[in-house]
């Protein structure tokens, strides 16, 4: 247990922080577990049944990919498809899932070794159709940068961990494995990469980005946390992991197990603070109130859950920056002054994170 974390948390909390943090709870159970008007919450099924995140409300597409290779053991990169530009689509096959995974990739302009920056989606893991692939412009911010990037499409309500068990509804879930591991090794068959790399996440996928960097088996140079919810173990970890989870009709015990369970501590890294110490480390989060920030998203559902979303965030972004703070591990945190939890917002995240990110990679 880090000790320098539990000492910062048990300062006595004042009546307005325990205000916020309850409201904030209630916000984000209320934005993330949102039914539809008049639509009961659907009970998990069946992988062969109706996903239950449809019946809520959240509707998937999981992309079509290439049949299993004859080598079901090793990772690799089964099909490219062109895409636009240097951005192309990847099915990379995962023996820890034994599935295929769809990965948008861009591909840096040089044939010199480039670093490697892991690009996570949000609670829908792209499988909605909703991540950087489709909301930004990140082909053409990352342009001119050497660099090569990838987006893996898949692991809604995952929590992007290896979870202890197989979920009636969400799966075989392995994508800590996946992701230190497979995909860095399937496409250094693409292109040369040298041993320099980042992970960059957003909302669900903020957290275990820094997770990733705090507990891979691969050193990260940088890892960013971007509207995110990089505190897990504590009360109010607890109540944001188990609706993203459930929104999707999943069990978070299958993730983790039972509440106390030490997975649950391994898997926040404001308990890790010390093993992030030596990457390059960036925060950002917004209070939840609309502002420029959030551009055309105003107004949208989006924006009408990602208000009290983006205040969830943010007040486990700020335990997360107290938690490196009182470690005495070095990191940057750019606190907007307004901001929802829009791709407005997230956009405007990934192009000031760069400052930071890009030079830990050599990018």
């Amino acid at each position: 247990m880090n000790t320098r974390r539990a000492a910062a948390l048990s300062t006595p909390a004042t009546p307005a922080t325990a205000a916020t943090a309850v409201a904030a709870i209630i916000a984000m159970v209320a934005a993330v577990v949102v039914a539809t008007p008049g639509t009961p919450v659907a009970r998990g099924q069946s992988a062969a049944g109706v996903d239950a995140s449809t019946a809520m409300g959240f509707t998937t597409s999981p992309r079509p990919t290439a049949p299993p290779p004859a080598d079901t053991a090793a990772p690799q990169v089964l099909r490219v498809q062109p895409v636009e530009g240097r951005k192309v689509l990847a099915d990379v096959w995962s023996p820890a899932m034994q599935k295929a995974v769809p990965t948008f990739v861009l591909l840096p302009e040089s044939p010199s070794p480039a670093p490697l920056l892991l690009l996570l989606n949000g609670v829908g893991g792209g499988e909605d159709h909703v991540g950087w692939a489709y909301h930004t412009n990140y082909q053409q911010f990352f342009a001119d940068k050497h660099v090569m990037v990838a987006s893996p499409e898949g692991g809604r309500f995952s929590l992007y961990t290896d979870w202890q068990h197989p979920d009636p509804v969400l799966g075989v879930n392995r994508w800590h494995t996946f992701l230190d591991e497979e995909l860095p090794a399937a496409l250094a068959g693409m292109h040369a990469l040298n041993d320099t790399r980042g992970v960059i996440g957003v909302s669900m996928s903020g957290g275990p980005a820094l997770t990733l960097a705090a507990t891979g088996r691969h050193h990260y140079a940088a890892a960013a946390s971007l509207s995110g919810f990089p505190e897990v173990s504590t009360p109010f970890g607890r109540a944001a992991m188990t609706a993203m989870v459930a929104r999707g009709g999943g069990n978070v015990h299958n993730a983790w197990g039972g509440h106390d369970d030490p997975a649950w501590v391994v898997n926040d890294p404001s308990w890790n603070v010390d093993r992030l110490r030596g990457t390059t480390l960036y925060l950002a989060s917004a209070p939840g109130n609309p502002g420029p920030n959030d551009g055309a998203d105003i107004g949208s559902l989006t924006f009408a859950q990602g208000a009290p979303t983006e205040l969830a965030s943010d007040l486990g972004t700020r335990h997360m920056a107290d938690a490196l703070r009182a470690g005495g591990v070095p990191f940057t945190y750019d606190r907007y002054d307004n901001g929802a939890h829009t791709f407005a917002l997230f956009e405007r995240e990934l192009h000031d994170s760069w400052r930071v990110v890009g030079p830990a990679l050599g990018a």
